[in-house]
């Protein structure tokens, strides 16, 4: 038994090659204009989605915990503390899921480099098989404070009218 479901535009358009990138790629030289597209877009899309690369899990907490999500909390917290972002992927939506027209989403490609920072080897590989480029991540990623600068005017934080 087959059923008919209506066609959305993804189903349309997921078998055509793409005519322009789905992404921003945002690297230390195009931080500043990226941005700025970024912020034209928020006036409109102003539901965010978000995702992160990490390079894996090094520590693990000590101690005793409340609950099970108690230590799973405080072992994400002691890895993010302690380990370098690699990547931020934003996507922009509006208020009924509508992406902008072209591409909606950015993905922010930080300062990395695998013979200073620490680092899980499992899942580097992991990484390097699904296409990042750690030279051009340790030659061209953003410095996380110049990123904390933009992000702190771009109004996508500190804003009330925007929804994560």
């Amino acid at each position: 038994m087959s059923r008919n479901y209506p066609q959305t535009d993804y189903m349309k358009y997921q078998h055509q090659k793409p005519q322009q990138p789905i992404f921003h790629d945002v690297w230390a030289y195009n931080l500043e204009e990226e941005m700025k597209k970024l912020m034209d877009t928020l006036e409109d899309y102003k539901y965010i989605a978000m995702d992160t690369e990490f390079p894996g899990t090094v520590a693990k907490p000590i101690g005793t915990f409340k609950s099970r999500s108690d230590h799973q909390y405080q072992l994400l917290r002691a890895n993010v503390d302690l380990l370098n972002i690699i990547q931020l992927g934003v996507t922009l939506f509006d208020g009924k899921g509508n992406n902008p027209r072209g591409p909606c989403s950015w993905q922010f490609n930080f300062t990395f480099n695998l013979e200073k920072d620490i680092y899980a080897e499992a899942s580097i590989d992991l990484l390097k098989n699904a296409g990042i480029d750690f030279a051009k991540l340790a030659k061209d990623g953003i410095d996380v404070a110049e990123f904390g600068y933009h992000l702190i005017s771009s109004g996508l934080v500190l804003n009330d009218s925007i929804k994560w």
